[in-house]
């Protein structure tokens, strides 16, 4: 199962993460995303990628304190490509440098990957064939019964 990592590239996280990791991925029925999903895709995209973000003091600031190294393995900014990765989208477009962690693109990745399988661990894993059905009405609406009384 693929999904679109940090970049937008595709990540597959059987293939991409450590070995360590798949453990941690448990396949799960996933429908195709919403208009809502996508439209919210779409708009983390165009963040990322904009002056704003690019020039945000807490992305800075978060750069300087990691000392423009990646904070897992520590490469620095002359050896590898270096990211920062939101810890939490609490404070999205409006980010405090403690929300930020600095990572090069191989770390981002694969924390990228553990946090989806973590989350997708969490989902249950439905039958491709699952159907949805909505409980019954109740036989019975004592609300009305209540409202005379």
């Amino acid at each position: 199962m693929t999904f679109p990592d940090a970049t937008g590239q595709p990540c597959d996280c059987l293939i991409d993460c450590p070995r360590f990791l798949t453990a941690y991925a448990i396949p799960a029925f996933s429908p195709n995303p919403s208009a809502a999903a996508r439209r919210d895709s779409d708009d983390y995209g165009r963040y990322i990628s904009s002056v704003a973000w690019q020039t945000s003091p807490a992305r800075l600031a978060e750069l300087r304190a990691a000392g423009h190294r990646c904070r897992l393995c520590f490469a620095s900014g002359t050896e590898t490509r270096l990211e920062v990765h939101h810890r939490t989208y609490r404070n999205f477009r409006c980010e405090l440098a403690e929300d930020l962690t600095t990572l090069c693109h191989d770390c981002h990745l694969h924390v990228t990957c553990m946090e989806r399988a973590r989350k997708y661990a969490r989902s249950p894993v439905l039958p491709p064939n699952y159907v949805p059905v909505a409980s019954p009405p109740p036989l019975f609406d004592y609300r009305l019964a209540l409202e005379i009384a």
